[in-house]
């Protein structure tokens, strides 16, 4: 029987992970109670959105219920991959709501596993690795991030930065598949765009610790390949990114749209909301006091340590600069205001949770006298309290299915919150800034000076008809379509130029004395129609790379 458990070892660990990520969010799995809010509530309906516009239009890109039925887009600006996953379970599941609960126990149990490999391809350990992967998944910041934020696209970072780590990790210092930085690379862009600037910082300063690797053919080979690799798969996402941030104005590329000097520096935390919650506080920022004991030990594991002591000392460094950096010690008001684009400085816990993790499981198998699966368990159960004695700081709220739920409309109120649009961040800078129109306007179409006479005019999502006279004049009209690049415009069967109107509407002109019918249809631009080709070819060609590296 001890020989069985012995091979199937890596299959009973990923068990127990599971199990203890269940076990986690347990009071999450109410039926009766729905505890997201916040950035959860973004996300939720996000999916449901773009669930409901896949099927009334073919594609989510504009979220065609969204913005008083003018359309409104997210997913030109931020990540799929979230959306998806909440999407894929709400309909596999029957309930978004529940679907996004089971999305989150996922999202815990694949961040352990993916510590478990980072760290049993650094020290070959199954029990070191099976704590990390423990230490990693029962930390306080992500408690705070799955319970009380609900932001299930920074949770989504949690698998992707280890998967970055070990494809770094095997790229420079073994001969092993490095295909895991293409895997990591892509999943962090596809998820969370501030994630994904940070995890490249912490990369970039990896590198040049190897700066002398980087003159081996095999590395300077796998990096060239690694990065087109992640360029070529994601290009159906930030290529019709940059078409959009260059085709007009838009409120969150406007300076201070996203996150204000003053704002930011109002989430520095102090040194003691490390140690320990503070009143009144709705956030956990604490590192953990179990972690702390762990880390106490780092100056002995080194000494001790025969190999990868320059990893063990990039970590180290790595997450107490992390630390430093969220608290309002850390020099940020000497930084130019683009740095402020993270917009909350506590989000750099992220960083130390996956650094103190690995410190902290390295450490124990070092100092702990023939370290086994007990002193796992032991230490495991000690996390789990630990965090369980945090739960009662969470906010329980009575919330209606989301299926049943109205989509909100704006109603052009100031600094107005909305679930599904934020703080309606990805409109076009003219429609923000008149709010108050979108509310009040009609949902048809409009001439902006000559008079024309329509009739039959219908509108379904994205698509919309009408017959439609001119006189003596052109006519300017205002589609009653948001304005973004995409929107294909006929006039019997003529492509028509469009244009984004002064309240950021869509917008063309027709010729005088014409009588016939004018037809809108949202198809996409011709990038990013061809951007998700070359993405879709590009990623079939990696998994038959991936496949023959096997």
């Amino acid at each position: 029987m001890l020989h069985k458990i012995k091979e199937n070892r890596i299959v009973i660990d990923f068990l127990i992970m599971f199990l203890i990520a269940f076990i986690l969010i347990i009071p999450m799995l109410n039926k009766n109670t729905d505890i997201y809010f916040d950035d959860g509530s973004q996300h939720l309906m996000r999916a449901f959105g773009s669930y409901k516009s896949i099927i009334q239009n073919g594609t989510d890109t504009i979220i065609s219920n969204f913005a008083n039925g003018f359309g409104y887009s997210w997913n030109l600006f931020y990540g799929p991959l979230s959306e998806y996953f909440i999407m894929i379970m709400g309909i596999f599941f029957g309930s978004f709501n529940f679907g996004f609960k089971i999305a989150i126990l996922l999202i815990m149990f694949a961040s352990a596993c993916m510590m478990y490999k980072l760290i049993f391809e650094i020290t070959e350990n199954h029990n070191t690795s099976l704590l990390s992967g423990i230490i990693y998944i029962t930390s306080p910041y992500f408690f705070t991030d799955i319970y009380i934020r609900h932001a299930i696209g920074e949770c989504m970072t949690f698998i992707f930065i280890p998967m970055v780590a070990l494809g770094l990790y095997n790229l420079f210092n073994t001969e092993k598949n490095h295909y895991y930085l293409i895997f990591g690379a892509c999943g962090l862009i596809l998820s969370h765009n501030i994630g994904t600037v940070l995890t490249a910082i912490f990369s970039i300063i990896y590198s040049l610790i190897n700066f002398k690797n980087l003159f081996n053919t095999r590395v300077k080979k796998g990096l060239l390949l690694d990065i087109l690799f992640i360029t070529l798969i994601t290009i159906f996402f930030w290529a019709p990114f940059l078409e959009t941030k260059f085709s007009t104005i838009y409120r969150c590329f406007e300076d201070e749209a996203m996150s204000t000097k003053e704002s930011f520096l109002s989430h520095m935390i102090n040194l003691k909301d490390l140690f320990l919650i503070q009143k009144n506080s709705v956030f956990v920022f604490e590192i953990g006091l179990p972690v702390i004991m762990m880390l106490i030990f780092s100056f002995m594991t080194y000494k001790r340590l025969e190999e990868n002591k320059k990893e063990y000392l990039f970590c180290l460094f790595s997450g107490i600069l992390s630390v430093w950096m969220a608290t309002k010690y850390f020099p940020w008001k000497l930084l130019p205001n683009s740095f402020y684009i993270i917009q909350l400085p506590w989000r750099m816990l992220v960083f130390s949770t996956f650094f103190f993790a690995i410190i902290a499981s390295i450490n124990m198998s070092v100092v702990v006298r023939r370290f086994n699966v007990k002193d796992v368990i032991i230490i495991s159960i000690i996390c789990i309290l630990y965090i369980f004695s945090k739960y009662e700081i969470i906010v329980y709220n009575n919330v209606e299915n989301i299926e049943d739920a109205q989509i909100l409309n704006i109603s052009g109120h100031n600094n107005e919150w909305l679930p599904g649009m934020g703080r309606l961040e990805y409109l076009p800078s003219k429609a923000y800034n008149n709010s108050f129109y979108i509310a009040t306007r009609e949902n048809g179409i409009i001439s902006l000076d000559e008079e024309f006479e329509i009739k039959n005019e219908m509108k379904i999502g994205n698509y919309m008809t009408a017959k439609i006279k001119t006189k003596e004049n052109d006519v300017s009209l205002e589609l009653p379509f948001i304005y973004y690049p995409g929107y294909l415009v006929r006039f019997d069967g003529i492509i028509l130029k469009t244009y984004e109107t002064d309240k950021g509407f869509l917008g063309c002109t027709l010729p005088r004395n014409e009588d016939g019918t004018l037809e809108i249809n949202y198809l996409g631009t011709d990038i990013l129609n061809i951007s998700r080709f070359i993405s879709g070819i590009s990623f079939i060609i990696f998994i038959i790379y991936v496949y023959k590296k096997h």
